[in-house]
């Protein structure tokens, strides 16, 4: 394989691998293969993922379409969350699961995100969906010292239903006061400069 055929198939994996159905309300990754062929590229170029191609790692924001959920969700200090107060300021919202491998690998970045995007006024939420809350969620976060985003729980996936969401990760990026949002479907390399100014203009 030539290299711009490498490239546009480490494109395409990158945007379609982690498209997900919902199957008994709960989310399934079902391209693994993709994710596979998306890994085995990146190694045999010896390359990290994030040297690949910088426009393929730039986030690829839809407008939210959905209206936003008004309803709350618990939070790891027990204070329920509500976005028309949490609006407040900036939010990066993730939602994200312990079963969906893509998620997991990108929660570093995002730990290292929020504290970047704390000084821009904008805070980063973790939304989980497992099934068992915060009794499966919070340690997994622990254990990995994921502490500086605010994290949530979603396990009736209330608020994944309301927006209609077609696949793990997915992000939104809401503007302060609620004006408006974006969404991103697929993990992203939050850490890196090229997508925090991406975030920092859209929400700015």
């Amino acid at each position: 394989m030539n290299p711009a055929d490498l490239n546009c198939e480490l494109k395409d994996a990158w945007f379609m691998s982690y498209s997900t159905e919902m199957r008994n309300d709960q989310p399934q990754i079902f391209t693994r293969r993709r994710l596979a062929c998306l890994l085995g590229a990146s190694a045999v170029l010896g390359l990290p993922l994030s040297g690949v191609r910088s426009d393929a790692l730039r986030l690829k924001l839809d407008a939210g379409e959905q209206p936003l959920p008004g309803s709350s969700l618990q939070t790891k200090s027990g204070q329920p969350l509500r976005l028309a107060e949490a609006g407040s300021q900036a939010l990066l919202v993730n939602f994200w699961a312990t079963w969906c491998g893509p998620c997991v690998v990108e929660l570093p970045a995002l730990e290292t995100a929020a504290a970047h995007l704390r000084e821009h006024s904008i805070k980063v939420v973790l939304v989980n969906v497992d099934r068992g809350g915060a009794e499966v969620a919070q340690p997994f976060l622990d254990k990995r010292q994921i502490n500086t985003p605010l994290s949530a729980y979603d396990p009736n996936g209330e608020w994944a239903r309301a927006l209609k969401l077609r696949g793990l990760p997915t992000t939104l990026l809401i503007k302060q006061g609620l004006s408006g949002y974006a969404s991103h479907t697929g993990p992203a390399e939050w850490a890196s400069p090229a997508v925090l100014d991406q975030v920092t203009d859209y929400l700015g």
